[in-house]
């Protein structure tokens, strides 16, 4: 075991297995060997090479047994030549009849195969993340419905602000999610390019009919044609990561105010339990938020192979096998780490468990301080704000002193009580009446969301 996404033990909790097969060396050649062909046959097309050869290339890679010895010859061939390709070029030329082997890869470069196969990759998780993220939508909408009016603490600095809704904190999440939708899908057009130009992507190499046999392989392969090679402009697969970095991230987000919110203390929210499912070994009672943790592990590999991938962007010339081939292992891991995280946070948003009773006490637990922005802002009238603000904090002051709730402490005071009434202060810690506009919000949220999926 090199890296811990190949152990048999650990691997599925940093990668789903079905994609991380994608980046195999049985997947990688069988498509590289798919390519191939179908460039031999474009080729053909246009007189480039004889229509034997092209004929004969699929001949013998259709009959390849990729097999551990077929591997094997492979990796010798790479020790052999220390070039990326030409040992299976060499294995494939075995198993072409005649000398159509010969006509292999002509005129075309490494990066020709290797950047069409990564694009391709791409598009097949482009789709699967598509597919996640309009799960997660769904989910959220549901409990942005169920809580829309479910209060909550707002928590600015990590202590108590003013109350809201636990709705129009998903609302939040959902509105996040949703741009993120929006950004996967503006990005593909971006994405979708193959490449074919040759050694330095001047198409030298392909002939008189090079645009035309660029074009046929590209659409053959179901990619759009690039106008000028991108072999040293790296900027479509950066922001790919990118953006993979932004989403995870965002499900970072949304899991670290899990893991907060699940402290025994504040017990609001909790990770949906499995009985069976062990926090420590020393500790019995531990039920430890795993989900939202290792949601937080992989977004920060992520997020750091968006950093390497920004490196990328300096090349050399027109090709840097330094930067180029830090995508070979940068990019896999990225792609990965953040389909894992997204799936891992689809599980967590599925089985949350919300603790209403909870959220509403939490509200309360402070003294009532939560509400001394509402009492300022109803002095303010006749003091002026920054007045009331002093008078305000003054009061906490001496209520904290005093180990006494805030509404106490206002109630005792002359001036409050003759400025503001009795009848007022009590109206003022009437909590619903502060959280009417985060249904509001909830609603816009949930009609915008809903009218752009359905347009």
């Amino acid at each position: 075991m090199a890296h811990l996404i190949d152990s048999k033990i650990f691997g599925s909790s940093w990668a789903t297995p079905e994609l991380k097969a994608l980046f195999d060396d049985k997947a990688l050649v069988r498509d590289w060997l798919k390519i191939m062909s179908v460039l031999a046959e474009t080729q053909a097309e246009y007189q480039l090479i004889p229509n034997h050869a092209a004929t004969g290339i699929k001949q013998g890679i259709d009959n390849l047994v990729l097999d551990e010895a077929f591997f094997g010859e492979v990796e010798q061939g790479f020790r052999d030549t220390n070039h990326s390709l030409l040992g299976l070029i060499q294995a494939v030329n075995k198993a072409c009849p005649d000398d159509s082997g010969e006509w292999l890869c002509y005129g075309a470069t490494v990066q020709d195969i290797t950047d069409t196969r990564m694009v391709l990759i791409l598009k097949h998780f482009h789709n699967c993340l598509s597919h996640h993220l309009a799960n997660i939508d769904d989910v959220l909408i549901r409990h942005c419905l169920e809580h829309r009016d479910t209060l909550m603490c707002g928590r600015t600095h990590g202590q108590h602000g003013l109350p809201i809704t636990f709705g129009y904190k998903v609302a939040g999440w959902l509105d996040e999610f949703h741009r993120h939708s929006q950004r996967l899908a503006e990005i593909l057009p971006r994405l979708s390019y193959g490449q074919l130009a040759g050694g330095v992507g001047s198409l030298s190499s392909l002939g008189v009919h090079a645009i035309e046999i660029q074009r046929s392989f590209c659409t053959r392969l179901g990619l759009s044609v690039p106008s000028v090679s991108w072999t040293s402009s790296r900027d479509r697969i950066v922001e790919w990561v990118n953006l993979l970095a932004l989403i995870a991230s965002t499900c970072d987000r949304i899991a670290n105010e899990v893991y907060n919110l699940q402290r025994p203390e504040i017990d609001e929210l909790r990770e949906g339990f499995v009985e069976g499912n062990v926090g420590s070994i020393t500790m019995p009672q531990k039920r430890n938020p795993e989900l939202s943790e290792h949601i937080g592990t992989l977004a920060r590999i992520v997020r750091n192979s968006a950093t390497q991938m920004n490196e990328i962007m300096v090349q050399d010339h027109e090709r840097d096998g330094k930067a180029w081939k830090t995508e070979w292992i940068v990019f896999p891991e990225a792609c990965l780490a953040a389909e894992k995280a997204i799936n891992l946070s689809f599980q967590l948003l599925s089985h949350l468990s919300v603790n209403v009773d909870r959220m509403r006490s939490n509200i309360f637990s402070y003294n009532d301080f939560i509400f001394a922005e509402a009492v300022m802002l109803a002095m303010a009238p006749t003091l002026g704000k920054q007045s009331a603000h002093i008078q305000v904090y003054d009061l906490i002051v001496k209520a904290k002193k005093d180990n006494i709730k805030f509404k106490q402490a206002l109630l005792a005071d002359n001036t409050v009580s003759k400025l503001l009434g009795h009848k007022k202060i009590e109206t003022i810690f009437e909590v619903d009446k502060l959280t009417s506009y985060c249904g509001v919000m909830v609603d816009q949220v949930l009609n915008k969301v809903k009218y752009e999926k359905n347009v």
